[in-house]
């Protein structure tokens, strides 16, 4: 296992002889243990200080990491919220679940079981608290969730009216405080030895960004850096790209610097309160006794551009785009201070927790369990298929990225065939484009040879893979 240069922080996680990732089991192998996922929103890889976030501490979502596993290379399928968000209960691709989008034609739980269902159905109680923005009338209850705290779409930082197992009722103050608390009172809810999954889904760091009073402001006067590539000229990106460039409404490139500074102040401000929320729910696990008997994990449904070629914007498939934050904590499986650095995706989620609880991974999951990555039985991905949201109305998705290894390789439809090449090692920024180079003609059939592979191997339309 090779530990990761992502940061000087990440480096500080790992052990310093680096350890095998997998620890010997300190629990009877029969002994399911409850399972806690902490979903974010819209919060990019660089988004903790265990990874190397320069402008905020986050000392409770690093202890997952600290006391678990970083996953430094994990990346998303689809970046965007409902797409992203069926992914993780499902462990398919969208064109599976059929959520291609954020306002979907028919429910994905009509044709497809999900974590929850089979957890449930094997004696776990399952609770989702939180943001379900999939279309879903007054946020009525989903199947698969015992106990159930949502609201409808995206919802609002304060005093949002919540569905709590199917009554409504008013909150006041902050929602992810009134969420975490939510999540709290169910983790210390008396219950024998039946283990339980939470899903706390929270709204941070969703637009409009607007953190609570008492983070509103914490960085104020703190310089945020402009990406290199804030000024890019629009003419140089993919015409779907230049759109978005371009539309201020469509969450295009903020004019003005200053209003690039505050974004960015209030973003990063955002993520404070989730780190609080971590804390509320170690301090919940702690009171019952049950920290060590539960493998907590935390991700965000996808990345977001805060400026980098112009854009303030998720979606399109530059890295900070489509990676995420990912670790994972549960000692009885996973060595404190572990660092992977394969590729890792969403769709792995849901195959992990089956495979924790004992369950078999049924057939048409695509996504891989992580814990034979963690064991050291097999090296992981050396590099995925990324899925747009956004399709053409032949249903030809925009936009397919092979991603995950040094080369990225970038096919667009929307405006004719465009490609695009970028080698990441020595252009981590993503602005030179070599598909035109004559000198990287052998590096772009390959990568078009494994697009295809991939395709196949994930049941995509061999029509989506159009030549000039």
């Amino acid at each position: 296992m090779i530990l990761s240069a992502f940061s000087p922080h990440a480096l500080c996680l790992a052990m310093t002889l680096c350890p095998p990732v997998f620890a010997a089991p300190t629990v009877p192998r029969d002994e399911r243990p409850n399972i806690v996922l902490v979903y974010v929103d819209d919060l990019r890889a660089d988004g903790l200080s265990a990874t190397g976030n320069p402008y905020i501490e986050t000392p409770n979502i690093d202890r997952i990491a600290r006391e678990g596993v970083l996953f430094t290379n994990s990346y998303v399928t689809t970046s965007l919220c409902c797409p992203g968000r069926t992914s993780v209960l499902t462990g398919k691709y969208a064109h599976k679940t059929g959520v291609t989008d954020n306002r979907p034609e028919r429910d994905f739980l009509d044709s497809h079981r999900t974590v929850a269902d089979l957890l449930g159905e094997a004696g776990y109680e399952t609770a989702f608290i939180g943001k379900w923005p999939l279309p879903n009338p007054q946020a009525a209850p989903r199947r698969g969730f015992d106990h159930w705290v949502s609201f409808e779409g995206q919802g609002e930082y304060f005093d949002q009216p919540l569905n709590v197992d199917g009554a409504q009722r008013t909150s006041r103050g902050f929602v992810t405080d009134v969420l975490t608390g939510y999540a709290r009172r169910f983790i210390e809810r008396e219950r024998e030895d039946r283990p339980f999954l939470l899903v706390l889904s929270l709204k941070n760091c969703h637009s409009p960004h607007l953190p609570p009073a008492r983070h509103r402001g914490r960085l104020d006067g703190m310089d945020m850096a402009l990406p290199e590539s804030f000024d890019e000229d629009p003419d140089s990106l993919p015409a779907s790209y230049r759109v978005a460039r371009l539309n201020r409404r469509n969450r295009g490139a903020h004019p003005h610097p200053e209003l690039y500074q505050i974004t960015l102040r209030r973003y990063w401000e955002l993520v404070l309160s989730v780190d609080e929320a971590v804390g509320g729910l170690f301090a919940a696990l702690e009171r019952r006794g049950v920290a060590d008997e539960t493998c907590m994990a935390f991700t965000s449904d996808n990345g977001y551009l805060l400026g980098e070629h112009g854009l303030i914007q998720k979606g399109f498939a530059y890295e900070p785009s489509i990676r995420v934050p990912l670790c994972v904590r549960y000692p009885a499986r996973i060595a404190a201070g572990s660092v992977v650095d394969s590729v890792t995706l969403n769709v792995d989620l849901a195959p992990t927790f089956l495979e924790l609880a004992g369950l078999a991974v049924g057939a048409g999951v695509q996504g891989r369990s992580l814990l034979a990555t963690l064991d050291g039985s097999t090296s992981g991905r050396a590099d995925f298929l990324y899925l747009a949201p956004w399709f053409l109305p032949d249903g030809t998705p925009r936009e397919l990225a092979l991603g995950g290894g040094r080369y990225k390789y970038v096919r667009l439809s929307d405006a004719g065939l465009e490609e695009r090449l970028f080698d990441l090692e020595a252009d981590p920024g993503e602005r030179t484009d070599l598909s035109p180079d004559p000198a990287q003609a052998e590096v772009l059939a390959a990568s078009r040879a494994r697009m295809r592979v991939l395709m196949d191997e994930l049941e995509m339309p061999a029509a989506w893979f159009e030549s000039e």
